[in-house]
């Protein structure tokens, strides 16, 4: 009982927080949204958990201090082990209970939850409005940065409708990918109103399981099964039948065989109540008949109106299957808070910013450089305030590099290029009148907050920090050749079984049947070898290849390609940056930025310098290093 008092004292006095913004009428006010979030975070982070077994990691929220968890249902196996991992690093077992494939809804219970379990309230999805701010909280799979899960913010684009008495997924533009199934979406209440199902293409197709769902469906959830129908078969009256202007539900045929033929009811008379609950809809009906169901009735009493009679019958009421036990819902479930109110500035927050990223974007520069064979690339560069300094990101700056400046194509030497972080230090002409200023101390921006990265044709992109600075693993950045090496039968080398057409390798004139014997300076005795040198290497890096064709012995000069991860799912159809991890230190923002809109600045709300976005990693993910990097690459020149 003292967790669910800490948990609904949290709930009421952020609802006293809330008020004042939702209020329709007042003017939109950052800072109160921003205030509200961080306190949101604070609080519910501790109950989203991380959740492994048999061979997949996906993610879910604990709703009660018992240790029900709730998930998504495409992730949970019925009777399956699995390890749950808390923000805190603590960990549980627990054991998969029910899972309904058509809502995506499964339960997850944990075997020994001790004291003191985090748990967050389930909230009343069916209330939810267009453009009310929620946040998602969950554990993506692939880059690791830590034990805290990840942080997105977004608003309700369709709430949840209801069809055949259940609701249905609704819709959200805070994002996801996989690792997500099963994380929770808050409101700013702090109740779970969603659970993480799927994606489409479109980045604002993010599909909730509605929370209502699983306190429906809290009796099957709690048994250890898969079940289609709410545990046994919806049980029928046997009529059809409409609503009637008087009153009750008009019969006008009766089916044969039928609960309702079996007890004498007729064509038009009205069913005016059920159990003693009066019928004003189709679904009152057959919510009595669920409940009376679920009750392990075995008869229900009808009150009917035939002509100017009023009836009571008595109707024989069994079900083929043994109901579900009743199990209680947790304490503290739906909590009494603020109807939800949305605002309309959340569809476009980069407009509610326009001032200060008009004044922002001023540090941005567009950098263009060639890569060889005609091919010149464009990406955004940053200036430093009274230094001739512009930094951008390495693996898309080339060969003379130049930048526009006031409508003047200026040319750029390549000073210095950092590979651990993918920075690359630019010189200009002359003195930057505008610019950041890397003099005043960098700004550390906590998980949680808003974030805007300016550009300098369009209206910027609002974001907010989803974790704090990691170091990313090298998993996706490596260079790409394009070929299918085996091992040259006749002697040492990797002879060339197949050339992707697509590939660096055929652009360069390797041919089938080529044997590379040497990358740089390192030998190439088999194919292995091959393989292993590329996994060191990044995309548009050029690397010289000695190679044998026939009699001859060749000297390619090669620039590696992107690697391709392949894959069909709808989180990798979009445009990813080719270096993408493998970073010194980066921290995460869930921005919609283009590959191409990377190496620009980033500030916080006050205009302040947090860092330089660098890549686009995923659906999700997109990674910035710090302002103290750029700092400290600046001093590594100037000493």
């Amino acid at each position: 009982m003292p967790r669910f008092h800490f948990c609904f004292t949290f709930v009421l006095g952020v609802c006293v927080l809330l008020s004042p913004t939702v209020t329709q009428g007042e003017d939109f006010d950052f800072d109160k949204l921003q205030n509200e979030i961080s306190k949101t975070i604070e609080r519910v982070r501790p109950a989203v958990v991380r959740i492994s077994g048999r061979g997949s990691m996906f993610s879910g929220v604990i709703v009660s201090e018992q240790g029900h968890v709730l998930s998504a249902a495409h992730a949970v196996e019925p009777g399956g082990r699995y390890l749950l991992t808390l923000p805190d690093g603590r960990r549980f077992r627990g054991v998969g209970k029910g899972t309904h494939s058509r809502s995506d809804s499964a339960l997850i219970k944990i075997s020994n939850p001790g004291d003191a379990l985090p748990f967050a309230p389930m909230g009343d999805s069916s209330k939810l409005v267009t453009n009310q701010p929620c946040v998602g909280i969950s554990f993506p799979g692939g880059q690791k940065a830590g034990t805290l899960p990840v942080i997105r913010f977004g608003r309700i684009i369709r709430p949840s409708r209801s069809r055949g008495g259940r609701s249905r997924m609704f819709q959200s533009s805070a994002l996801m990918e996989p690792g997500d199934s099963g994380g929770p979406l808050f409101d700013l209440n702090g109740c779970v109103i969603g659970i993480h199902s799927r994606i489409g293409t479109a980045m604002e197709r993010n599909y909730e399981v509605p929370v209502n769902v699983f306190r429906d469906f809290w009796n099957e959830l709690n048994q250890e099964r898969s079940f289609e129908n709410a545990g046994v078969p919806t049980p029928r009256l046997g009529v059809r039948c409409f609503v009637s202007r008087d009153g009750g539900l008009r019969v006008s045929s009766v089916l044969e065989n039928s609960v309702a033929a079996k007890a004498g009811i007729e064509s038009d008379d009205t069913v005016l109540q059920v159990n003693g609950k009066d019928l004003r809809s189709i679904e009152d009906l057959r919510s009595v008949l669920i409940a009376a169901r679920d009750e392990g009735l075995e008869s229900i009493e009808l009150n009917i109106q035939r002509g100017d009679e009023t009836l009571e019958v008595e109707a024989e009421f069994k079900v083929s299957r043994e109901a579900a036990p009743k199990v209680a819902l947790p304490t503290g479930d739906l909590p009494n808070v603020p109807k939800p109110r949305g605002f309309s500035e959340l569809r476009s927050l980069p407009k509610q910013l326009a001032e200060l990223e008009s004044r922002l974007d001023d540090a941005c520069v567009n950098v263009v450089s060639d890569f060889g064979e005609g091919e010149s690339r464009s990406i955004v560069g940053v200036r430093i305030l009274n230094t001739k300094w512009v930094v951008s990101k390495s693996t898309d700056v080339g060969t003379n590099p130049s930048c526009q400046i006031d409508g003047e194509t200026l040319p750029l030497k390549v000073v210095r290029r950092e590979s651990d972080n993918d920075l690359v230090l630019l010189e200009a002409e002359r003195v930057h009148s505008v610019g950041i200023d890397l003099a005043s101390e960098a700004v550390v921006p906590k998980v949680g907050e808003f974030l805007l990265s300016p550009e300098a044709n369009s209206a910027g992109r609002v974001s907010i920090l989803s974790t704090p600075a990691f170091r990313s693993r090298k998993q996706m950045s490596r260079g790409f050749l394009g070929v299918f090496p085996s091992n040259n039968q006749d002697g040492p080398g990797a002879q060339l079984e197949r050339v992707v057409d697509s590939g660096a390798a055929k652009r360069a004139g390797l041919r089938v049947g080529d044997v590379i014997t040497k990358l740089n300076e390192t030998s190439i005795e088999n194919a292995r070898d091959l393989r292993s040198f590329l996994t060191g290497e990044l995309p548009n890096g050029v690397i010289e290849a000695t190679v044998v064709r026939g009699e001859k012995e060749l000297t390619k000069s090669i620039r590696l390609g992107a690697f391709d991860a392949g894959s069909n799912h709808a989180a990798d159809r979009m445009a990813k940056s080719n270096r993408r991890d493998g970073f010194r230190q980066v921290f995460s923002h869930d921005a919609d930025l283009d590959p191409d809109e990377c190496g620009g600045p980033l500030y916080d709300l006050a205009g302040g310098f947090v860092g330089l976005n660098i890549a686009r990693n995923s659906r999700v993910r997109c990674y910035a290093v710090p302002a103290s990097e750029i700092a400290s690459l600046i001093e590594k020149v100037a000493n």
